[in-house]
């Protein structure tokens, strides 16, 4: 049985997700064959630089333009610019269609909306009958998702089954399976041992993160911190953004440790009390799971503040948009040890640690039925 992805390189969660279920599928499936395909980049190279490229200038250099495209494509169904008809155009080419038909897959799954609008395209015009499943990787619905030639919607949270008649999605296409990640974020670490291994004290800590690009205003939440002589540990880690993590390197602070782009994430967060953060989907996920409270400092445009919602809403972190509000809610988590349980109690209740086995299992059995059916 042949289980195919298309994910999109705008950020690291979508690839990540869907590398982690494919990863786990060859481990525990043998028999079954997946493929990961990051789509524009499979299409074109070009495409996908230019694509890429065109986002991630537009929310580094014109957030408000992109978060104001973002608002208005989730009320209104009309838009500047086609993007179905864009996408038809542009990916349902020679070579995509060929990708289908010499894999044959039995489901395809999208982590994704761009590529999941292209497949419904194809399922429109009668071109493709294989079933669809689409995982959202973010605590929100936009309608860029929403798909009705699709047959499956993975959601994060039973949460959104409050917002199916708004989007007319039908009940009985919708999971609660939450977003997979890395089954390290599920284990247990014995906090001392690690905090040997960073040569770190084991003492209140925070960890300040931007994604794996090591966005956001890191540096800025940081002096703030030093500025008001805070009296904590802090973790930083850089992620893939090099400069970042050589001007960090070069701080002279004893309660400072400065990693750059790690494979441990879980560990960290092991030895931390509290993270500070942009509100990434994956960030927020690998929180859940390790029950970490969240501080919001700084976030994207678009579905990261609709991500931001969703932590409020559900009592698992704060928001921090000035120095005095971040220095507080520090020392809310650090001091009132009542209100930092409820938001793990919050947590442990949120948090999905079986989700890449169950959308797995998912998978397996839906491609099984469809190969029934041919």
């Amino acid at each position: 049985m042949n289980i195919l992805f298309f994910t999109v390189s705008a950020g690291e969660g979508h690839n990540q997700v869907s590398k982690t279920i494919a990863n786990n599928i060859e481990k525990n499936y043998k028999e079954h064959n997946v493929k990961v395909i990051d789509t524009f980049h499979y299409v074109h190279p070009h495409l996908h630089k230019i694509i890429i490229e065109t986002y991630m200038k537009s929310i580094k250099y014109i957030p408000a333009l992109y978060g104001f495209m973002y608002k208005l494509s989730e009320v209104s169904d009309s838009s500047i610019i086609d993007v179905s008809e864009f996408l038809n155009k542009v990916l349902l080419s020679r070579k995509l269609k060929t990708l289908l038909d010499d894999f044959n897959p039995d489901v395809i799954v999208c982590t994704h909306p761009f590529p999941a609008e292209s497949l419904s395209a194809m399922k429109r015009k009668g071109t493709l009958s294989v079933p669809i499943v689409t995982i959202l990787t973010d605590y929100t619905i936009h309608p860029s998702w929403i798909n009705k030639e699709v047959d499956y919607f993975l959601f994060p949270s039973e949460n959104f089954i409050y917002q199916f008649e708004y989007w007319g999605i039908p009940k009985e296409k919708s999971r609660f399976f939450g977003i997979p990640t890395n089954e390290n974020f599920n284990i247990i670490h014995d906090r001392n041992e690690l905090c040997e291994k960073f040569a770190i004290s084991n003492t209140f800590t925070a960890l300040i993160m931007g994604g794996g690009l090591g966005l956001g205003n890191i540096t800025e939440t940081l002096n703030h911190l030093f500025d008001y002589h805070v009296n904590i540990q802090i973790i930083v880690i850089a992620g893939k953004n090099e400069a970042l993590y050589k001007y960090l390197s070069n701080m002279d602070k004893p309660n400072l440790k400065v990693f750059g782009f790690v494979d441990n994430i879980d560990e960290l967060m092991s030895v931390s009390d509290c993270i500070i953060t942009k509100p990434g989907g994956i960030t927020i996920t690998e929180s859940l799971n390790k029950e970490l409270p969240i501080i919001v400092t700084w976030n994207l445009p678009g579905q990261e503040e609709r991500n931001t919602e969703f932590i409020l809403n559900n009592g698992i972190g704060m928001v921090a948009t000035s120095p005095n509000s971040l220095i507080s809610c520090i020392n809310i988590l650090k001091e009132d040890q009542e209100k930092y349980l409820s938001f793990k109690h919050n947590m442990s209740k949120l948090k999905k640690i079986n989700a890449v086995h169950d959308i797995s299992d998912f998978l397996i059995t839906l491609s099984s039925q469809n190969i029934h059916k041919k």
